[in-house]
């Protein structure tokens, strides 16, 4: 998608999180589009839930070494295109997405901007396989990537712990990092040498994964680094962080509340890095 007119536009390549196929990024599309900026959202995994066919064959069916590669072919095409800016092409990604946009940006030179929505700092485990195996979420140049283990995930779905009989998934996810440190260490996403501006938003109460720690994480390591970083930390919010803080019944008002700053921070972010 793209504004009207002859461009050339600067560029936003949308990355979904968990739930896979291209609704999340289907979603912000008319957002950022109404903000002056060609759209192009980049399906990375079509799992096929229940009864639902899978929405692209062609796509991994399993959340299993997936290739950040996809991103570079992505940037290549965007940058070919007489209506894109090649030099203001930026990433939004969500959760899982923002895991797949920090190691995008860290691998991949070229990228003006990276916002990551309740971002991980590591790489995590994978799943969905067929053969039971137990995967890294993600791979680069076809070479799967070091990653830090869940403990517990089938019993957290068997006995969910969280609000109204629903898994608490941060709970595998805290077990297994504070079971295999050394697993932590070299599962980092190297997020100080992305030398483009990042931004980052989690929140403490996030059920999902850490969110909030780990932005932190990726923050400080910035810092120490000398690297541009926005940071927001929300002590209270959750995973529902990436909309634009409209009301609504079926989200926490923590979240809506941070959503109220995200959200403009980071078309501010933007528009500082992409359409200057």
């Amino acid at each position: 998608m793209k504004p009207e007119g002859d461009g050339p536009f600067p560029a936003i390549t949308g990355l979904g999180g968990s739930e896979g196929g291209d609704s999340s990024a289907r979603r912000k599309a008319p957002q950022f589009l109404a903000e002056g900026y060609a759209v192009l959202g980049l399906p990375y995994y079509s799992p096929a839930w229940g009864d639902q066919p899978q929405q692209f064959p062609g796509l991994p069916r399993a959340f299993a070494e997936i290739p950040v590669d996809s991103a570079e072919v992505a940037k290549v095409w965007l940058s070919a295109r007489g209506d894109i800016r090649a030099d203001s092409i930026g990433i939004y990604g969500i959760s899982k997405g923002a895991e797949y946009a920090l190691l995008a940006g860290s691998k991949i030179e070229g990228f003006a901007a990276i916002a990551a929505i309740v971002p991980t700092d590591v790489v995590w485990e994978g799943w969905g396989t067929a053969d039971g195996s137990r995967p890294s979420s993600f791979s680069w140049r076809g070479e799967a990537l070091p990653f830090v283990q869940y403990q517990g995930m089938t019993e957290e779905f068997t006995n969910p712990t969280g609000p109204n009989g629903r898994p608490r998934l941060r709970l595998p996810h805290d077990k297994g990092r504070t079971a295999n440190p050394e697993q932590a260490v070299a599962a980092r996403i190297a997020v100080e040498a992305i030398d483009e501006p990042v931004l980052v938003a989690g929140g403490d109460a996030d059920l999902a994964w850490n969110s909030g720690e780990m932005a932190q994480n990726i923050a400080e390591r910035r810092a120490e680094a000398g690297l541009p970083t926005v940071s927001l930390v929300f002590t209270d919010a959750g995973h529902a962080l990436s909309g634009t803080g409209a009301p609504s019944d079926q989200r926490a008002a923590a979240d809506t509340a941070a959503q109220r700053v995200i959200w403009p921070a980071t078309l501010a972010f933007f528009a500082e890095n992409l359409k200057q």
